[in-house]
């Protein structure tokens, strides 16, 4: 009996003793567990704090970048005020005030985050602007880039003409004295304009036996000179650089004309340009000469001999027309003639455009 009760309590008491391993093994358990997922915990906040922050970080990206393109238009820079500010960036002393530079770039809204933007400079270099960019929200970060404004020349070259039809048989910016023989000038249209003069004085353009057929003077159809109303938009270096003597022809005082002028030159479908620049004189042309395209006399051209030339096209004068004589014919380019244009130096034109740099280096996020 003795011995069964002995048997029973040392049973019981590996009983407690099992019991107890037991209960120290789950309480280990439950650390190890509670340990491991206050990790897993700690992990999904960092990665959510790293998203958040990623988020704003690329929300005041996309605005620095929007503000920038704003920028590279040179009518928005140009437009911007400033007033004195010493809270900005160090480096800076002038923020853009806001009603130069407009909520729709400086109050943006990018992925659910508010971005505030401002744009500062140093007014001792006000050609470096910075762009500071901050966006709030589940996280809040500051980009700040900045960037150099400058200019540089745009060379535009466009293709120039000059249509023949459009200029009147005679053009003069002078007067027209003491006409003999039996010249004659057909203009292009019945009606139309044979003679354009800068003039306004009726005195200086005397007809005399010059037959205008059916054509009227325009008086002070323009002013200044007549090779800028011919060609406005080729200057006599550009023209005289040309020359290829097939299509325009160049004589100034380096090159001399043949005088007298005995050779006809152009064709209806192929007009000419003639030109006798300062120095050039001015050449007598006669002898039956057929030249279709414009003739330009930079000279005045006194007494000069036009003993049967034809001229199909514009006769155009920077001078006074003495003597207009003998049997000349000063006719219109009309449509019938064929074309009447003629390629002339393309136009050149400069402008300043603005240019837009990221300075190296100059990037800051916070």
């Amino acid at each position: 009996m003795r011995n069964a009760i002995m048997i029973l309590a040392l049973r019981r008491q590996q009983g407690m003793a099992t019991l107890t391993m037991s209960l120290v093994v789950l309480f280990l358990a439950s650390l190890m567990v509670f340990y491991t997922s206050s990790g897993m915990l700690f992990e999904i906040k960092t990665g959510n704090n790293q998203l958040y922050q990623s988020k704003a970080m690329e929300a005041a990206r996309g605005s620095v970048e929007h503000s920038m393109a704003w920028l590279v238009n040179s009518s928005n820079t140009s437009s911007l005020a400033w007033t004195t500010d010493a809270t900005g960036p160090a480096g800076t002393n002038q923020k853009a005030t806001a009603a130069s530079f407009p909520s729709s770039v400086s109050s943006q809204t990018i992925g659910g985050y508010t971005v505030a933007v401002s744009l500062w400079r140093n007014s001792a270099t006000p050609t470096i602007l910075e762009v500071s960019a901050a966006a709030s929200g589940d996280a809040n970060a500051i980009i700040r880039q900045r960037i150099r404004l400058g200019t540089t020349t745009v060379t535009t070259t466009t293709p120039n003409t000059l249509n023949i039809a459009t200029v009147a048989p005679i053009v003069i910016n002078g007067k027209l004295l003491d006409v003999v023989g039996t010249p004659d000038v057909y203009p292009s249209t019945i009606g139309g304009v044979a003679i354009a003069t800068s003039s306004t004085n009726s005195n200086d353009i005397q007809i005399g036996h010059l037959d205008l057929n059916g054509g009227t003077i325009s008086y002070g159809a323009f002013t200044g000179d007549a090779w800028s109303f011919v060609f406005p938009n080729t200057t006599k270096a550009q023209m005289k650089a040309a020359a290829d003597f097939e299509k325009i022809y160049y004589y100034d005082a380096a090159l001399q004309p043949p005088n007298p002028w005995h050779t006809s030159i152009g064709t209806a479908s192929n007009p000419v340009i003639l030109i006798f620049d300062t120095g050039a004189g001015c050449p007598t042309i006669n002898g039956n000469v057929a030249i279709y395209g414009l003739v330009y006399f930079a000279n005045a051209c006194v007494d000069n001999g036009w003993g049967g030339v034809e001229i199909h096209g514009s006769m155009v004068a920077d001078g006074t027309i003495t003597k207009l004589n003998a049997n000349a014919e000063f006719t219109g380019w009309s449509v019938s003639s064929g074309t009447g244009v003629i390629t002339l130096p393309p136009t050149t034109t400069t402008s300043t455009a603005q240019t837009f740099a990221k300075l190296a280096a100059s990037w800051r996020d916070f």
